[in-house]
């Protein structure tokens, strides 16, 4: 391996060889993460949804928590507890993203593994015929 190159970026990908039975494990793994994916776009697509938590839990609950911790009137577990609520938002903010951007990825590389196979069966039917 040239670490050189390889640090820069320009280092050759690695050929890997795939079964059938490994290439049928990769694909069904990246149809689950895209059909996820999917599932999380409906959601945000779907009007209750974006109601009840794109606008009412993702942007007005963290105004409302933040305008009880400025107001200085929560004692110091109630403050504590608005942090842990705020934590939560995020939590599941980035839980609801980290769907869609697996199934970008996983799409990526379905698109890469199922070109991969058609060259590989093309270039045995070259070499066969």
């Amino acid at each position: 391996m040239d670490l050189y190159n390889a640090s820069m970026g320009e280092e050759a990908p690695e050929e890997i060889e795939l079964t059938l039975e490994q290439y049928e494990e990769a694909k069904t793994h990246y149809e689950s993460i895209i059909t996820r994916a999917d599932a999380a776009r409906r959601l945000a697509d779907n009007q209750d949804f974006k109601d009840l938590v794109m606008v009412g839990y993702f942007e007005d609950e963290p105004k409302r928590l933040a305008e009880l911790m400025a107001s200085g009137r929560l004692p110091n577990s109630g403050f504590d507890g608005c942090v842990e609520d705020m934590k939560s938002i995020g939590r599941f903010r980035n839980y609801m993203k980290m769907h869609i951007q697996q199934g970008q990825l996983a799409r990526d590389e379905l698109t890469s593994l199922e070109e991969a196979r058609d060259e590989a069966i093309k270039a045995e039917a070259e070499a066969a015929g």
